[in-house]
């Protein structure tokens, strides 16, 4: 994807402030002798931002009939690792990051599995379970209405002409035993510095559901897609188109699983 960059500029000042007859802050000084453009600014740049499913995600998994008994753990979800550079001579603060979402939902289901099991997952980024959704022509919702975004306060400063890497993690709030995998098409906000904005993505994220017969498989060490016969006539074919257009995204940048999915569905279109 190209490289964005953000300045967080100063405001220049008035003639009133300096007692001079000047036209911008090149030419006036802050009152004090000093032109505006002499003082120290953050200027913040995206250098990378890639995405995968990892380990570490807080879970807690229950039986839908027995809410007494419950399991908690870790597991696997998506994780966006951010490498940003402050190249300016003042630390970037950045304040707030904002998830604003292009596409959301689930893969049409094409299996008749189910089961009593329920995974919670904390993650920073949570899609609430009562997201709104859209009605299927069979009136099962499976994609959510979109736009809307999701945001958090942060507290993270970058020092100047330094390097720094973070990561949000994203996904749904409950996994469902036999649901299949969750995937996003989203845009990220960093918020730096008085309200300046660096603007990153879009990123296309997948993550491995509760479906023993569609899911990223890390048996053999990596993570190709488990995809078993559809029960359901014409079902993979659709997923795969589906995934196939959000790959055709201008600028998009898929994690690694999005990646080996759309490769997976190849062979259904």
């Amino acid at each position: 994807m190209g490289m964005v960059v953000l300045l967080a500029t100063l405001v220049g000042c008035s003639t009133s402030e300096t007692n001079n007859n000047c036209t911008g802050s090149s030419q006036c000084g802050d009152g004090n002798g000093r032109n505006e453009e002499a003082k120290p600014t953050a200027s913040l740049e995206l250098e990378k931002v890639t995405a995968e499913l990892k380990d570490g995600i807080p879970i807690e998994r229950k039986n839908a009939l027995d809410d007494s008994t419950s399991e908690k753990g870790s597991g696997r979800g998506v994780h966006i690792d951010v490498t940003a550079k402050n190249l300016g001579k003042a630390p970037a603060f950045i304040s707030k990051a904002t998830m604003t979402f292009r596409k959301s939902g689930y893969p049409e289901p094409c299996y008749g599995i189910g089961g009593q099991l329920l995974t919670t997952a904390t993650y920073g980024f949570i899609i609430p379970d009562s997201q709104p959704a859209e009605a299927a022509t069979d009136g099962r919702p499976r994609l959510h209405k979109v736009p809307f975004s999701l945001s958090k306060e942060l507290t993270h400063e970058i020092p100047p002409n330094k390097y720094e890497k973070f990561t949000l993690t994203v996904g749904p709030e409950t996994i469902v035993e036999g649901g299949n995998p969750w995937f996003g098409v989203l845009d990220i906000t960093l918020e730096h510095d008085g309200g300046q904005k660096l603007k990153i993505g879009p990123i296309a994220v997948v993550d491995s559901g509760g479906n023993p017969a569609f899911f990223p498989d890390w048996r053999k060490g990596k993570a190709p897609w488990y995809i078993e016969e559809e029960q359901v006539a014409g079902c993979t074919k659709r997923n795969a188109e589906m995934v196939s257009e959000v790959m055709r995204t201008p600028k998009l940048v898929p994690s690694k699983e999005f990646s080996s999915l759309d490769a997976a569905l190849a062979k259904y279109l």
